[in-house]
C-alpha cells in the first residue's frame, strides 16, 4: 500500500504532493476559475480502459490545508482521521467494485506472509513443472523446526484433506554426480539441507530428494510424492494471445481455494479455472465460456497451451488458438512448459529449456508485404537521397606477378546497409548470433558488385557461403505483447544489414616499370556497386580497406592499403627483384646495368695502363751491358742502353693509379647523383 496526499493553497496556488507522508514535489498552477460540482467520482473514466483497477481506500477531502506532521501521522497508520468535505465512510455509490474489510494497521504492515500451494501426488518432473511455471520451486529444508513447521502449516490449511501424510518433493537431486547433492531450480551445490538420519542412503538408483517429518531423505526418482510450492508474495501472470490492450484483462493472480486446486483472476473480468475436468477461460461478469484448453499432461495451463475458441478472439470466431499464460519478467523467455529463462538465450543456437523450445521459431526477419527483393531500400528519413553503402574489404594474402603485370588476392567484401523496410526480432548483443536462415537471406535485396579491372566481372554478394548478421546498433522500440514467444521487435532503419564473402581474384595491374625497381608500385581494385537503380546508391565515406597478410614478399613489400574515390587502391613498395621483366621500354634498372659495364671497362682500361708502365720501368733496370777492361782493371759501373719507344708514357705508376680512383670515384658520384634525381 502507498499513503498519497496533495495539498492545495487557493490565495498562493502552491500544490505540494507526498508519498507515504513524504514531500516529493511541490509546484505552482492557477486554474484560473472556480472549482465547481455536485459529485466527486473516484477510478471511472469516459471508458473502460481509462477506468482505475486496483485497489482504493481512505479517499478523504478536507476544505482546510493539513499540516506536515498531520500527513505523517495518517501515512504512518498513528491516525484515521475523516474528510470535512469528502468521507471515505459515507455517500458512495458502487459499480462493479468487490469490497472487504482491513484493519488499519494492515496499510502499514510490512511483513509479507508466505503462500504454500499444495498439489497431490506426481512424479518429480512434474512437482518441478508446477512449481516453476507457477514462478517459485520446489522446497528445500535447512533445519528439524522448517519441517516441522511445514507439516503443521499443511495440518491447520487443510485438516480434512488427504492431503501427504509421509513425503513431499524437494527440489535436490544427484542425478549428474553420486552424493553432489544440487538444486533443480538454479543448479547450485546444496551444503545446507537438513538430512534425516542416515540419510542419503539410496546409492544410485535414488537420485531425489523429499521432505520427511525428520528431515530430507533421498529416494526414487520414479515415485510419485506430493509437491509443495511456497510464495514470498501472490505470483503475477501474464496471459498473452487474447489482443486485450487493457493490462487489467491481461495480467493474472493465482489463488488455491482447495488443495491441489488452482483459480487464476485477472484484475478485470476475466478467470481462468479447472471445471468438471476442462479448463476454462470465462468472462467472470457474463458468465461467459471464451475458450476451453485442450487435454495435455501435465493437466495445468501454465505456459503455451492449445484452447479451443468458444467466443470471437482477436478476430478468431472459432477454432483452435494458442494461449500463454506465464509468471515470466518481460526480461525473461517462457518455455513452452511455462519456467523462466534470461530472455538473452532465446535462440542462442544451444538448449536451455528442459523442452527445448528456446531454439524453435527464431525467424530472425519480418518482411512486409509490399517487400521487393529487385527495388533497394531508401536512406531513413531521406526518401529521396542516397542509400549509402558501406564497403568493408579484408585483404588476408597478396602475391603480385610483376612479369604478367597482376595481382592476385585472397579477400573478404563486407557490405553494410540499412533497410528501414524491415523489422528484427529478438536481437542480441552478439553479433555472431544474428544471423537469418540462408532461405530467408536469399529473399533480401543486396548489393551486386561488379569487379571492373578482372576477368570476373559481376560478382553476387548473397549466396549460400556469404554470411550474413543483423548488426544491434539500437535497442528494441517495442514489444509485441500479441506474440506468445516473446518477440522485442528492432526496426530495420537503425539496426543495419552485414554481409560478408570470402573470394579469390586475379587483378589486373598497370605498372610504369620505368623506374624499376627502385620505385613504389600501385595496383588498383576497381570495384562498383550496382544493383536496382544505381541513382540511389552510393559508396559511405567510412569504407574502408585492411591487409592482414604479411608486409614483406618476395619481390614488394606492402606499403599503405587505403580507399579512394570510392575503390580499394593497395600502393606497393619495391624493395628487392629477382628477375626482370620484359617491357618495350628503356627502364632504369637497364641504365644501371649499362653503368655497371661501363664502370667495369673503364676499370680494366685502368688496369691495362698501369700494368703497361710498370712492365716498361722492369725493362729498364734489367737491360744492362758486361764491363770493359782498362789497363788490367774491370770498370764495374753499368752502362745503360737506350731503349727508343714509339709511345711512351710520361705519368709514373703512382701518378696513374691517382688518376684512376679519382676518375672512377667522380665517375660514380656524378652517376649516382644524376640516377638519384631521375628516380626520386
Amino acid at each position: 500500500w502507498y499513503h498519497m496526499c496533495f495539498t492545495h493553497n487557493h490565495v498562493t496556488h502552491h500544490i505540494r504532493t507526498f508519498i507515504d507522508g513524504v514531500l516529493v514535489q511541490h509546484a505552482y498552477y492557477d486554474v484560473g476559475r472556480p472549482v465547481i460540482g455536485d459529485y466527486a467520482a473516484v477510478g471511472n473514466g469516459q471508458t473502460a480502459d481509462e477506468s482505475y483497477s486496483g485497489d482504493l481506500s481512505q479517499i478523504n477531502v478536507w476544505d482546510t490545508i493539513l499540516s506536515d506532521d498531520e500527513i505523517r501521522q495518517m501515512a504512518r497508520c498513528r491516525s484515521d482521521p475523516k474528510g470535512n468535505y469528502i468521507s471515505w465512510e459515507a455517500g458512495w455509490t458502487l459499480y462493479n467494485v468487490s469490497t472487504y474489510d482491513m484493519s488499519l494497521s494492515d496499510f502499514c504492515s510490512r511483513e509479507v506472509d508466505i503462500l504454500y500451494f499444495w498439489f497431490p501426488r506426481a512424479l518429480e518432473l512434474t512437482a518441478q513443472y508446477i512449481c516453476e511455471a507457477l514462478g517459485t520451486h520446489l522446497p528445500t529444508v535447512t533445519n528439524l523446526q522448517e519441517v516441522r513447521h511445514l507439516y503443521n502449516i499443511l495440518d491447520e490449511t487443510w485438516p480434512e484433506s488427504e492431503k501427504c501424510p509421509r513425503y513431499y518433493w524437494s527440489d535436490l537431486n544427484d542425478k549428474q554426480e553420486e552424493n553432489v547433492w544440487v538444486s533443480s531450480y538454479d543448479g547450485r551445490v546444496d551444503n545446507v539441507s537438513y538430512w534425516s538420519p542416515d540419510e542419503p542412503n539410496g546409492f544410485r538408483y535414488e537420485n531425489c530428494a523429499a521432505v520427511r517429518q525428520d528431515g530430507l531423505i533421498d529416494d526414487d526418482c520414479a515415485w510419485p510424492m506430493c509437491a509443495l510450492c511456497t510464495f514470498t508474495k501472490p505470483q503475477r501472470f501474464s496471459f498473452l494471445g487474447t489482443c486485450e490492450k487493457e493490462l487489467r484483462n491481461v495480467y493474472f493472480v493465482a489463488y488455491q481455494e482447495d488443495f491441489g486446486e488452482l483459480t487464476f483472476k485477472s484484475y478485470g473480468v476475466y478467470h481462468i479455472r479447472k471445471e468438471n475436468g476442462t479448463w476454462l477461460y470465462i468472462d467472470n461478469v457474463e458468465n461467459v465460456t471464451i475458450a476451453t484448453m485442450e487435454p495435455f499432461e501435465p493437466d495445468y495451463p501454465m505456459g503455451r497451451r492449445v484452447w479451443t475458441l468458444e467466443s470471437e478472439v482477436c478476430g478468431q470466431k472459432e477454432g483452435p488458438r494458442r494461449f500463454l499464460l506465464t509468471p515470466c519478467e518481460t526480461f525473461q523467455f517462457t518455455c513452452d512448459d511455462g519456467t523462466c529463462i534470461p530472455l538473452k538465450y532465446r535462440c542462442d543456437l544451444k538448449y536451455d529449456c528442459r523442452d527445448q523450445s528456446d531454439e524453435l521459431e527464431c525467424e530472425l526477419i519480418a518482411f512486409p508485404e509490399d517487400y521487393h527483393k529487385h527495388l533497394p531500400p531508401r536512406k531513413p528519413g531521406k526518401e529521396e537521397g542516397f542509400l549509402p553503402v558501406v564497403i568493408k574489404v579484408i585483404i588476408k594474402s597478396i602475391d603480385i606477378q610483376t612479369v604478367m603485370m597482376s595481382m592476385q588476392l585472397s579477400y573478404e567484401i563486407e557490405m553494410s546497409w540499412y533497410d528501414n523496410r524491415l523489422e528484427f526480432r529478438n536481437l542480441k548483443v552478439n553479433d555472431s548470433l544474428n544471423s537469418p536462415l540462408v532461405a530467408r537471406m536469399m529473399e533480401l535485396w543486396s548489393p551486386l558488385v561488379k569487379l571492373l579491372n578482372t576477368d570476373t566481372i559481376d560478382k553476387i554478394l548473397l549466396a549460400e557461403d556469404a554470411t550474413t548478421v543483423v548488426k544491434r546498433l539500437e535497442e528494441a522500440v517495442r514489444r509485441d505483447e500479441g506474440a506468445l514467444l516473446g518477440v522485442d521487435i528492432y526496426s530495420g532503419g537503425g539496426n543495419p544489414i552485414s554481409v560478408s564473402r570470402k573470394y579469390s581474384t586475379v587483378y589486373t595491374c598497370n605498372f610504369d616499370l620505368t623506374l624499376y625497381p627502385f620505385d613504389d608500385q600501385h595496383c588498383d581494385i576497381h570495384m562498383q556497386i550496382v544493383s536496382g537503380q544505381v541513382s540511389f546508391l552510393e559508396a559511405s565515406p567510412n569504407s574502408s580497406v585492411v591487409y592482414l597478410g604479411s608486409r614483406v614478399l618476395s619481390e614488394y613489400e606492402i606499403g599503405d592499403v587505403k580507399v579512394l574515390l570510392g575503390a580499394p587502391k593497395i600502393p606497393s613498395e619495391i624493395r628487392a627483384s629477382s628477375s626482370l621483366p620484359t617491357t618495350s621500354y628503356f627502364k632504369m634498372v637497364d641504365i644501371w646495368l649499362l653503368f655497371c659495364v661501363g664502370i667495369t671497362f673503364l676499370v680494366i682500361i685502368f688496369h691495362i695502363l698501369i700494368d703497361n708502365r710498370l712492365y716498361q720501368d722492369e725493362m729498364v733496370k734489367s737491360l744492362t751491358v758486361r764491363p770493359k777492361s782498362i789497363g788490367g782493371f774491370l770498370e764495374d759501373k753499368p752502362q745503360p742502353i737506350l731503349l727508343r719507344l714509339k709511345c711512351r708514357m710520361s705519368m709514373s705508376v703512382e701518378q696513374l693509379e691517382l688518376t684512376a680512383k679519382l676518375t672512377l670515384f667522380v665517375f660514380c658520384a656524378v652517376f649516382m647523383v644524376v640516377y638519384a634525381i631521375l628516380i626520386f
